[in-house]
């Protein structure tokens, strides 16, 4: 088929050529830095605003401890699972407690909140390790602290 108006065709290619290059300028920025680049991205997803990605992070992060809370009370009982299933319920009350400094205008505070939340995942796999033991969960210890990582890092971009 041939096309006489070019121009047609110039002006499709240009619109969608500054869509995509805009679409994609959207989000770049704010996991540049972050601790764990695809962990970041997933959450940050299309979001462009450092406090909106903050907010995510942080409901994320409740919503993956509860499924590591779940995974950890299929394992067998033992004192690390127990300690573990505690710094889960913990770290969750960090995370809320995250949102609301953030809220109250305090990115510093939630960003110790979310670093205490990652501590507390990195305390339920030192607690296997000093007892000897395997870990039968280190993939979701693993991931929730790469997310209260990267909304620990999210939360310093908020002005």
């Amino acid at each position: 088929m041939v096309f006489k108006n070019y121009t047609f065709f110039s002006y499709v290619f240009f619109a969608t050529t500054v869509i995509l290059l805009t679409g994609h300028a959207h989000g770049a920025g704010l996991c540049d830095n972050s601790p764990n680049k695809q962990v970041c991205d997933s959450i940050v997803y299309n979001r462009t605003i450092p406090r909106d990605a903050v907010v995510a992070a942080c409901h994320k992060l409740v919503s993956e401890t509860k499924v590591a809370t779940g995974v950890a009370h299929e394992q067998p009982n033992s004192t690390e699972i127990y300690n573990c299933i505690k710094k889960f319920d913990e770290s969750i009350v960090f995370a809320k407690d995250a949102l609301n400094s953030l809220n109250q205008g305090q990115p510093l505070s939630s960003n110790a909140y979310l670093l205490a939340a990652r501590a507390n995942y990195k305390l339920c796999d030192d607690g296997f390790q000093n007892s000897g033991k395997t870990n039968p969960i280190v993939k979701s210890t693993k991931l929730l602290q790469d997310m209260a990582s990267v909304g620990a890092y999210l939360s310093t971009l908020v002005k």
